[in-house]
């Protein structure tokens, strides 16, 4: 377990007493006390080579410290040594003229302007861009990471997060936010266990696969001029931060081969070949050190060895909690206690190589000063910090002429445009997974289907998953089920689109996701609504037709009564047309009409809606219309009838009404399309889950339904993997939708009835039940973590995914049987399409060390190919496996270095890691 046991500390008592040894270190490892260790952090520029970081270094199996002229070199790309060098110094110029206390000012995340030099204010954290940037809309928002992760497709990460990029762009030159971002990509892998509550924001579970996604990630946020950075994209959370709810108390306890074969590989990726500009440390301790001060992960590791270029930005709060301690008020600790006080944790943070502090409290601002006093930090230390914190401005072009800076040209139109809409839809087909198709279950005819039931707490709702931005359009299942089968939206109501604006009481503008006024939010019944509406808040509307209109009609939830709409012309102060009050509809998201008469009026004007009742009370709005209306034009000729049924919520216990309206809609069609899920709810930032199966009443929904009609399509819309092993067992099909972004209705229709052939795969797997897995805290990837070491029978294996086609796997031609130094051998095989429609099938290589001394994965991918195979066509897949390649080593402790071990090798072609269809065997030698 690596969470320590702890009692109230003194805050006098020196670390050595305070503390216990670092798990799994052997007593020559043990770390230094708190006064040895601020006294070798206050030699600044020196650290990297202290007796103390090589005791670090050695603790992790690496050997002693490099510096900064042995660092590997980066890959080609990106901006030119040249460039850089001549940004530095520009950076370096301008340092030199800043004065102490201005210096410091500008390690917060958001740094103030400093008007003696000239110097604009800058944000180091001007939001997030996980997928699709985290803005009011119109901002296009893509499927979460776990579900593009599916795609296994290096192009598709490349375009989308091209496009993200020119929103962020876009948004700079419409409301000046800022272009250095604090993600994506997220590669630290939590994903080794689902009950990782941020699990939806990474790739999946292997660190090859995470590092090739995110690398193209990472070039599409950052550009390719030579000269100038289009964003800054950042790496996080650095490193092993996989625990989510104790993450600012945890310390993970990692061996040496888990840490360099496992948990290293993506953040040396993004480093060194898709050369990121920033890097965020995080909450956690490693082996008993803050990552937020480690010398040997922020300096040794990433710059000296890795090349790293760019600043280090902690986690918010992560510099605070390298001293935050017991907190008696909440009975709790809170921070890891490894110094006595903020001076010594800004010291420690910097002088180990962080140069931004995230977070309100704003440690290295307020206590750097302190602590140069003191002598805990030197001044040339900062100066080191904020010339490569200015560097990566210099490179943004925040200092040159908007012409100059190719990327100035990006224009605000690109913003949720049609074409990032077709991306993001096309990003959601690729995503989807289809987990079971029994006889054929799947696709659906549209033709010969006269009535069909759309049920579940997922179905009527466009739940895009944590760091979302709020796009002005996001379609549900539902929504899109019916637009696919030609049945058109509920007349006249007005959705919150691009013409709305909201104010909290002071009448000063905000943005909905600073929390100020009403809050758009997801709907049980499909789109967004209006959340969070309190006394003195308001929302506007444009271009409102009122001609004939007699009645003002709205839908709207809450948990109390009080609430009141005033409905007004042209302002805020404006003619009083009709005034609405808000029942009590029995819950957020029970939602019921009310209506009132209207003062008759013409033409199109501003319409304003002023919200009232008690202050403590809230209510939340769906939408409105204007009767009487022009009626709806009628389904297609032919169409299907389509009804929805909730049946349960996420989390909620069963309810019998919804339970009997959801059997009943089941009964009467003639399939029963089932949408299930979790969302933040049960997961998310800063709480994991202890359990995998589905939350709430939706498991016994599933099996309702299914005894109602057995021809039951179960969908799965997650942020997380769940446990389906009854519904696996009973059910036609499973299609897995992991949260696919604002288009995910569309994209879902197109697979159900068949318009698009799935191709995804899985990128984790998913496991029958929680006891197949290792203690939540168990770092050591060989116990049993991923399908490298799993020995069990997993529910869907890593990899996995149908199609509705047939891919034959034939002709494997391996160049070589001996792999020696130096050389590579070339592998290749035909991908036949024998079925009935074209497709897209992921080649999966990977390879096993046979007898190896050394315990080894039991399969470890090393390669793979999204390739479109039309009917009775093949196409040939070649890969290169080098004998450098890291897949064939392992960590030695006592040599500090990756050891390759001569024996056989078994390289092995499927299409997952459990469907192998071609195999060879070579010498390792």
């Amino acid at each position: 377990m690596a969470v320590s046991n702890r009692t109230t500390p003194n805050m006098n008592t020196d670390l050595e007493e305070s503390r216990n040894v670092t798990p799994g270190l052997s007593d020559a490892s043990r770390q230094p006390s708190r006064r040895q260790f601020l006294a070798m952090a206050a030699s600044g520029a020196a650290l990297p080579l202290t007796n103390w970081v090589e005791r670090q270094a050695n603790a992790m199996g690496v050997g002693p410290a490099l510096s900064p002229n042995e660092a590997q070199p980066l890959e080609t790309g990106g901006i030119t040594p040249e460039n850089f060098e001549n940004a530095r110094k520009r950076a370096a110029a301008i340092v030199e003229k800043l004065t102490l206390e201005e210096k410091i000012s500008q390690f917060g995340a958001g740094a103030p302007a400093v008007d003696r030099l000239g110097l604009p204010a800058f944000d180091y954290g001007a939001g997030e861009a996980l997928h699709g940037m985290i803005h009011i809309g119109p901002i296009t928002a893509f499927p979460v990471p776990l579900a593009l992760g599916c795609s296994w497709n290096r192009s598709l990460m490349y375009r989308v997060f091209d496009a993200v990029s020119d929103e962020v762009w876009a948004a700079h030159k419409k409301d000046r936010r800022g272009l250095a971002l604090f993600s994506p990509p997220t590669v630290d892998l939590g994903a080794r266990d689902p009950r990782w509550g941020r699990i939806a924001e990474n790739y999946g579970e292997d660190p090859y696969l995470v590092a090739q996604l995110a690398i193209p990630t990472v070039q599409g946020m950052q550009g390719d001029n030579p000269r100038y950075l289009k964003t800054i994209a950042c790496a996080k959370h650095y490193i092993a931060n996989d625990t989510d709810t104790d993450r600012h108390m945890i310390s993970a306890s990692v061996d040496a081969r888990s840490f360099w074969e496992y948990y290293s590989p993506a953040f040396e990726a993004v480093v060194r070949q898709g050369q990121i500009f920033a890097v965020m440390s995080s909450y956690n301790e490693l082996n008993g050190i803050p990552t937020t001060a480690s010398p040997f992960l922020l300096t040794d590791l990433l710059r000296n060895r890795w090349g790293f270029r760019g600043y280090v930005v902690s986690d918010c709060g992560a510099v605070s909690d390298i001293y935050q301690s017991y907190r008696p008020e909440a009975h709790q600790y809170q921070g890891h206690h490894f110094v006595n006080n903020y001076a010594e944790a800004a010291a420690l943070a910097v002088n180990a190589g962080c140069d931004i502090n995230c977070g309100q409290s704003q440690i290295l601002q307020k206590y750097l000063g302190e602590a140069v006093q003191k002598m805990l930090i030197s001044e040339s230390t900062l100066d080191r910090s904020l010339v490569r914190s200015f560097t990566s401005r210099i490179l943004l072009g925040e200092y040159d002429p908007p012409e100059q800076n190719p990327y100035s040209k990006i224009p605000v139109s690109c913003l949720e445009s049609p074409a990032h809409r077709h991306l993001a839809r096309e990003a959601a087909r690729q995503s989807i997974v289809l987990f079971k198709n029994e006889n054929g279950a799947l696709p659906l005819d549209k033709n010969k289907l006269k009535k069909i039931a759309v049920i579940g707490p997922m179905a009527g709702t466009n739940y895009l998953g944590n760091y979302s931005g709020t796009p002005w359009l996001r379609i549900s299942p539902l929504q899109g089920i019916k637009e696919y089968l030609g049945i058109p939206a509920a007349p006249a109501y007005k959705k919150f689109a691009s013409d709305f604006s909201c104010v909290g009481p002071s009448a000063k503008k905000q943005t909905f996701w600073r929390g100020q006024g009403p809050l758009l939010e997801t709907c049980n019944e499909s789109g967004l609504a209006l959340g969070s509406i309190s006394d003195g808040t308001w929302a506007g509307f444009a271009n409102v037709l009122l001609t004939g209109a007699t009645e003002f009609h709205a839908r709207v939830a809450s948990n109390s009564a009080g609430g009141s709409i005033e409905v007004r012309l042209e302002s805020l102060t404006g003619p009083l047309l009709s005034t609405l009050q808000v029942p009590n509809s029995g819950g957020e998201q029970k939602w019921v009409d009310i209506a009132a008469p209207i003062k008759p009026t013409t033409g199109e004007h501003k319409l304003f809606l002023c919200f009232g009742g008690s202050p403590e009370r809230s209510f939340s709005l769906q939408s409105f219309k204007l009767t009487p209306e022009t009626r709806a034009s009628l389904p297609a000729s032919g169409a299907a009838e389509v009804t929805y049924a909730m049946g349960c919520t996420v989390t909620g216990d069963k309810d019998p009404d919804q339970f009997d309206a959801a059997v009943q809609a089941a009964k009467e069609a003639d399939v029963a399309l089932v949408f299930v899920g979790t969302d933040e709810q049960v997961d998310r930032e800063g709480h994991d889950r202890d359990y995998i199966h589905l939350p709430g009443a939706q498991h016994d929904l599933v099996q309702a339904v299914y005894s109602a009609n057995p021809k039951t399509i179960l969908i799965v819309s997650s942020n997380a993997p769940v446990a389906l092993k009854w519904e696996q067992d009973h059910l036609p099909a499973i299609v897995g939708g992991l949260l696919l972004g604002e288009q995910q209705g569309n994209a879902l229709a197109e697979v159900l009835f068949g318009d698009y052939n799935p191709s995804g795969k899985l990128t984790t797997t998913w496991y029958r039940e929680i006891e197949d897995l290792p203690d939540f805290h168990d770092y050591n990837i060989r116990h049993g973590r991923t399908y490298m070491y799993f020995k069990g029978n997993p529910l869907y294996p890593f990899g996995h995914g149908l199609h509705y086609t047939e891919f034959e796997y034939k002709n494997l031609e391996i160049s070589s049987h001996t792999l020696s130094a130096g050389s590579k051998v070339t592998i290749s095989l035909e991908v036949a399409n024998t079925g009935p429609c074209d497709g897209d099938e992921i080649v999966q290589l990977y390879v096993h060390l046979v007898n190896a001394n050394v315990e080894r994965p039991l399969k470890q991918l090393v390669g793979f190919e999204r390739v479109h195979v039309k009917v009775g066509e093949r196409q040939r897949i070649t890969f290169n496996l080098d004998h450098e390649d890291r897949a064939l080593r392992y960590w030695d402790d006592e040599k500090y270095d990756f050891v390759l071990e001569p024996c056989q090798l078994d390289v092995m072609a499927g299409a997952s890691s459990e469907d192998i269809r071609l195999k060879a065997r070579i010498s390792l030698v």
